[in-house]
């Protein structure tokens, strides 16, 4: 039986770690080095590292303890599995298409619907067509009317100063609706944007930052949208954001993840009134007892 040392989640583990989990060529937003490792102390994440059973343990935001498969589930025995099961409360997140690897006779499979990813066309937020994105259009034309010469750069080494300017405008006006929790997460997020590879862009009004975003390519035809910040000031500045980002990255990605909502009404809303192309649902596999 393979025995799991588990130690706590740190950037040295980036190269092997990120390489196997890119391998997985999934479009859930946790198979990300990347967001394991803003989010390590949030979710607690340890790592084991073995050559064909390295898994991250974790706590979901219900507190459910978890273990994410890093390798491919295809070269993981199925009594090690069963092993491994009894000591967390499930495995997550997992696809549909992997439940195979779990058999019903040894596993039940649940889900929570604040765990589902938002998946959009890129197309569709780089145009907002038809009725039911009407409001976002209106939005747009409206920030773009009221900032004509607003403009858009790459985040950079040079820049990436202003969007802590923006996160920090951010955290002001958003200490009333309780929408500060991943303020570190973001700031260090910024702070390491070269060494984790993310990619970016900032808005200017009158040489003002007041929005930004950030990510990273989850796969070859998919973009995690990992943070994104704006000034409320500035009426539209999401639906720019969103726009903006979604003209720039066009040509190469087919969709972009604006990942899960956390079960909390407000995300859940303002990412909903996009209308999501998929809603990806991450199953939790549980040990039957």
């Amino acid at each position: 039986m393979t025995r799991m040392i588990f130690k706590e989640l740190e950037y040295s583990d980036r190269e092997l770690v990120a390489e196997r989990l890119r391998a997985k060529n999934s479009y859930l937003s946790e198979y990300s080095f990347t967001n394991a490792y803003l989010f390590r102390k949030p979710h607690k994440y340890e790592i084991a590292i073995c050559d064909n059973c390295t898994m991250l343990k974790g706590v979901t935001y219900d507190n459910a303890s978890y273990l994410t498969p890093v390798c491919a589930l295809s070269k993981i025995p199925l009594d090690t599995l069963k092993y491994l099961a009894e000591n967390v409360d499930c495995f997550f997140p997992i696809e549909e298409d992997w439940l195979k690897y779990f058999p019903e006779e040894f596993f039940n499979y649940t889900y929570v619907d604040g765990d589902s990813d938002y998946i959009y066309k890129t197309e569709r937020l780089a145009l907002f067509p038809g009725r039911k994105l009407s409001k976002k259009r209106n939005l747009l034309k409206q920030f773009n009317t009221n900032y004509p010469d607003h403009r858009v750069q790459l985040i950079s080494k040079d820049n990436c100063k202003d969007a802590i300017k923006v996160l920090d405008i951010w955290l002001k006006e958003s200490v009333l609706d309780g929408s500060t929790a991943d303020y570190n997460e973001t700031k260090e997020a910024v702070e390491k944007f070269d060494e984790l590879q993310l990619i970016g862009y900032i808005t200017y009004v009158d040489n003002k930052p007041i929005g930004f975003v950030l990510g990273e390519e989850l796969k070859d035809n998919t973009y995690a949208l990992h943070f994104a910040k704006g000034s409320k000031e500035y009426k539209g500045i999401y639906q720019h954001l969103y726009n903006s980002l979604a003209k720039i990255l066009l040509d190469k990605y087919e969709y972009i993840n604006f990942e899960q909502d956390l079960g909390k009404d407000t995300l859940r809303q303002a990412k909903s009134t996009y209308y999501p192309d998929i809603m990806k649902v991450k199953y939790r596999v549980s040990l039957k007892k």
